[in-house]
């Protein structure tokens, strides 16, 4: 009777344990990973978070002020962050660099700012693939101001996306562009500048300093207008707030993280996959129906971040990186 029973109890230790082995492969395998290869796994599950935001903001911008809806969004972020920014607020609150924090923080104000208003107005692929100029943005500050080493291959990638970006947009068409795509622009050079002051910020503050300090900026700055123009939620309207405060919230952060372990010159390619985000969500749930120019560009921004990831993974083209 115990022979019959004991291949049962092997079977079913053997099934207990299986997804601890896995979870034990997952952190040996990223320990192991360059410090760009993490941040690029991060980057990739932050772009799939923010298309959820990025839609619902599309959804409620046309019915409720822009400045209310980012300052609810960070109230949202703040009060899920708690937990990291109580249990020491003097040390959250102390920062060596102070002028980079206010100027990060600024930095994060116009691009919301600038990138959302062109969210609400135009296409999803229009605003997404305009935002793609950060790329270049952020290579040339990375070589400029970070000092960072960037190779060939890595600049070939970068233009190579781009590329993709201006077939889709078709640059010399009939129809004469409005403000709202100088504003997708902009908004993109101001992430720029996010992008590059996390990395010099990272050398020596807190992931939770560097958000704590962007929540005090915006709330400066937008609290007024937001009090002028404030327009009462609806049900389902708070329900968007709360989908926008929560996915702004994981992308942040995993954002931030990614910034902190990996070059910015080799992480600016990646958000190429946004496009596609953009596509899938036009099409699903604002019947934006993209040409032959969109698919086009969207599988030449595919390859190049497909070759980006591969070179991130090699480990001799990675400098030490904190874990």
């Amino acid at each position: 009777m115990n022979g019959q029973q004991t291949p049962q109890r092997i079977s079913s230790i053997s099934d207990t344990d299986a997804p601890l082995t896995r979870r034990l492969r997952l952190r040996r395998w990223w320990s192991a990973a360059s410090g760009n290869m993490r941040g690029s796994v991060l980057i990739g599950g932050a772009i799939i978070i923010f298309g959820v935001m990025i839609a619902c903001i599309k959804e409620i911008g046309s019915s409720l002020p822009l400045p209310q809806i980012i300052v609810i969004r960070q109230v949202i972020i703040t009060v899920l962050l708690l937990p990291l920014f109580l249990p020491d607020l003097r040390s959250t609150l102390h920062t060596e660099h102070l002028g980079l924090q206010v100027t990060r923080g600024l930095f994060s104000l116009m691009a919301m700012l600038c990138g959302f208003t062109a969210i609400i107005h135009i296409p999803l692929a229009d605003a997404t693939a305009l935002g793609f100029s950060k790329v270049l943005f952020v290579t040339i500050a990375a070589v400029w101001i970070l000092k960072e080493k960037v190779g060939p291959r890595r600049w070939l990638a970068t233009f190579c996306g781009f590329l993709g970006v201006l077939i889709i947009l078709a640059p010399g068409g009939a129809e004469p562009l409005s403000v709202y795509y100088l504003l997708a622009v902009i908004g993109a050079l101001f992430g720029a500048g996010i992008n590059v002051t996390i990395r010099m910020l990272s050398i020596s503050e807190r992931t939770e300093t560097i958000l704590l300090y962007q929540a005090l900026v915006l709330f400066t700055a937008l609290i007024i207008p937001t009090i002028m123009w404030w327009k009462p939620p609806t049900l389902e309207q708070w329900a968007l707030l709360a989908v926008i405060g929560v996915s702004g919230t994981a992308a942040q952060f995993l954002v931030t993280r990614a910034y902190q372990i990996g070059e910015a010159s080799a992480l600016a390619p990646l958000d190429f996959t946004r496009l596609l985000v953009a596509v899938a969500t036009g099409l699903i749930f604002f019947a934006e129906i993209p040409d032959w120019r969109t698919l086009l560009g969207a599988g030449i921004v595919v390859a190049a971040t497909f070759y980006t990831i591969r070179r991130n993974s090699a480990p001799h083209l990675v400098k030490p990186d904190a874990p």
